[in-house]
C-alpha cells in the first residue's frame, strides 16, 4: 500500500493502472486458447471412413499391412494399421501389432503437414528437429530450444496421463509440426492468410486443417511492448522524485527531501512488484498456450480422440486446459493444479456463474457466443475435468471411448447428451456432486 506524503508536497501518481492489467488482451490466450481453432477440433469429415472402406476395405488395410511388415517397410505398415485401427478403433490385437511395427522404425520427418508447412513459409525459417516434433522458426535460437522442450514435455506428461487411464494412445505416424513466428505481425498476417486465424489476442494455436501448432515470440506482443514503455515512463518519474529530493535538499528543506525521497522508495517497490508481474504473466500465458496447443494436436495424433468425430467443447477444452502449468520441468496434467485456472473457476462458483452440466454436456461451439460465455466454459470445463479424472476416471475412459466409436462429423446435440450420460449417468447427479466437492474447497 502507499503512503501519500504530506498534501502540499504531494507528487500525484500517474493515473491508476496496473501494467500487468494492460496484457488484458494477451490474456484471453490462456483463458480461451484454442477458441479460433474450434476448440482444437479437426473439420470432421462424415464421408471419410466410408471413402476409405470402399476404396481398400478394413481386411485390405491389414493384408496390406501385413504385406509392408514383411518386406520391412515399417512405415507403411504403420500408416496402414492406423487407417484400419480408425475404422475399428476397439481392435487390441491390431493394437499390440501397431505398438509393435512402429518401435521396429525411426519416427519419420517428412510428412504432408511439413510439406504444406514449407511451401507457406519463407526461406529463412531454420529447422529444429527434437525427438516428436519438427519446428519451423524464424525466431529467437534459445526461445526456439525452449518451445521445442516444452513441447516435448507436453508429450510426456499426455503419455502419462493416457497409460494411468488405459487409454491405448496409438503412436505418431511422424514427427509433429510446430511453426514458431519470432514477430507478432509476421504470425498475425499468417494465421490470417493461411490458417483462417483472425482473432488477434491469440498466443498460439493448433490448426487442424494442416495439422500443425503456431505461437510467436510473445515478447514481441503489442500489449508486454506497450506495458514495458509504460514501467519505463514510470523510471522517468522516479528520477523525477528524486532530482526534486536533491533540489530540495539543496534547498535547506530537509522535511520535503525526506518526504520525497520516501515517496520515491515507495514508487521504486512498485514498479519492481509491477516489472515482475509483467514477465511473469508473459511467460505464464506462453508457457500455458503452448502446452494447451500440444495436448490438442497429441489428442487427435495419438486417437485418444478421433479426428473424424466433432466432439464437445467441455471434452477437448477441459482435456488441454487440465495440462496447462507454468512450471513444464515439473510434473503437469489433470492430476495438478493449475492454479489461475483454479481461481478464475472458484470466482464463477461464488457468484454462481455455473453452465449446467446437462448444458454443456451437449455443447460442441461458441460461434456467436458472448466473451462471458467462452471464459465460462473454458474455466468451467477444466474445474469439470479435473474432477472426473481424479473420482471418475473409468467412466472418463468408457466416455472417451464411446465419442471414438461415434460416425464421422458432427453429433447432434441430444447424441451428445445420451453419450453423456450412457458413461457418467444422470448429469444433474453428477452435477451436484462435483460441486458439493467443490464448494468444500472453499469453506
Amino acid at each position: 500500500m502507499i503512503v501519500p506524503e504530506p498534501r502540499r508536497h504531494r507528487t500525484r501518481w500517474p493515473a491508476a493502472w496496473s501494467a500487468a492489467a494492460i496484457l488484458s488482451l494477451a490474456a484471453g490466450a490462456a483463458a480461451t486458447a484454442g477458441v479460433s481453432c474450434c476448440g482444437g477440433q479437426p473439420q470432421a469429415d462424415k464421408d471419410h471412413l466410408q471413402r476409405m472402406m470402399v476404396r481398400n476395405g478394413a481386411a485390405e488395410l491389414r493384408r496390406q499391412a501385413g504385406h509392408a511388415r514383411a518386406e520391412d517397410d515399417y512405415q507403411t505398415a504403420v500408416e496402414r494399421l492406423r487407417r484400419y485401427l480408425d475404422l475399428h478403433p476397439d481392435d487390441h490385437e491390431a493394437q499390440e501389432e501397431l505398438l509393435e511395427v512402429a518401435s521396429l522404425r525411426a519416427l519419420p520427418t517428412e510428412s504432408r503437414p511439413l510439406l504444406e508447412a514449407q511451401a507457406t513459409l519463407p526461406g529463412q525459417f531454420r529447422t529444429h528437429e527434437t525427438r516428436r516434433f519438427i519446428v519451423l522458426s524464424d525466431a529467437d535460437p534459445q526461445w526456439t530450444r525452449n518451445q521445442a522442450e516444452r513441447l516435448e514435455r507436453a508429450y510426456h506428461q499426455f503419455q502419462r496421463f493416457a497409460r494411468r487411464h488405459g487409454l491405448s494412445p496409438l503412436p505418431l505416424e511422424h514427427k509433429l509440426v510446430c511453426i514458431l513466428f519470432e514477430r507478432y505481425e509476421d504470425y498475425q498476417s499468417f494465421a490470417a492468410e493461411h490458417d483462417a486465424v483472425a482473432d488477434p489476442w491469440i498466443a498460439g494455436y493448433y490448426a487442424p486443417q494442416h495439422d500443425r501448432i503456431v505461437f510467436y515470440n510473445i515478447e514481441s506482443n503489442p500489449q508486454l511492448l506497450r506495458a514495458r514503455s509504460k514501467l519505463t515512463d514510470l523510471e522517468e518519474e522516479l528520477q523525477s522524485l528524486n532530482h526534486k529530493a536533491a533540489e530540495a535538499e539543496r534547498n535547506g528543506d530537509p522535511h520535503r527531501a525526506d518526504a520525497l525521497r520516501n515517496h520515491a522508495a515507495q514508487y521504486e517497490a512498485h514498479m519492481k512488484n509491477e516489472r515482475l508481474r509483467v514477465e511473469a504473466f508473459a511467460r505464464r500465458v506462453m508457457v500455458a498456450t503452448t502446452v494447451h496447443e500440444a495436448v490438442h494436436q497429441l489428442a487427435f495424433h495419438t486417437r485418444i480422440q478421433s479426428p473424424y468425430v466433432h466432439y464437445p467443447l467441455w471434452i477437448s477444452e477441459g482435456l488441454a486446459t487440465a495440462f496447462e502449468t507454468d512450471t513444464p520441468g515439473h510434473a503437469f496434467g489433470p492430476d495438478h493444479e493449475y492454479e489461475p485456472r483454479r481461481e478464475t473457476f472458484e470466482k464463477m462458483l461464488a457468484k454462481d456463474q455455473i453452465i449446467p452440466v446437462a448444458t454443456l454436456a451437449r455443447l460442441s461451439d461458441l460461434n456467436g457466443a458472448p466473451e462471458w460465455q467462452v471464459r465460462a466454459v473454458y474455466h468451467q470445463s477444466y474445474a469439470l475435468f479435473t474432477w472426473i479424472d481424479r473420482f471418475r476416471a473409468e467412466e472418463l475412459r468408457h466416455y472417451l471411448h464411446g465419442l471414438r466409436r461415434e460416425p464421422a462429423g458432427r453429433q447432434d446435440p441430444q447424441r451428445l447428451l445420451e453419450i453423456f450420460t450412457n458413461a457418467f449417468g444422470d448429469p444433474e447427479q453428477l452435477e451436484r456432486a462435483w460441486l458439493r466437492h467443490e464448494r468444500r474447497g472453499l469453506e
